[in-house]
């Protein structure tokens, strides 16, 4: 399950990004968990990009996802 208001938080305490860049990632991130849902493991973003509902994403859509996912990664690495 995501925390993303804790996300959101860890991000704007972490990164020099805005509000607004800070919503759109974790939204992006909701996303990418609506196609397959976070399991935590490193081979998360592999079982992503062999998912078809994430291959028919533009490479700009699929990009940016990725970019969440890694975000995201490293918020629950640095919770542990």
């Amino acid at each position: 399950m995501l925390d993303l208001e804790e996300f959101r938080v860890w991000l704007s305490k972490n990164t020099s990004y805005s509000d607004a860049v800070i919503g759109d990632i974790v939204c992006r991130m909701r996303r990418a968990n609506s196609i397959l849902e976070w399991d935590g493991q490193e081979t998360y973003l592999y079982y992503l990009g062999e998912n078809d509902g994430f291959k028919a994403l533009s490479m700009s859509v699929r990009s940016q996802l990725r970019k969440a996912v890694k975000l995201y990664k490293s918020f629950c690495e640095s919770k542990a």
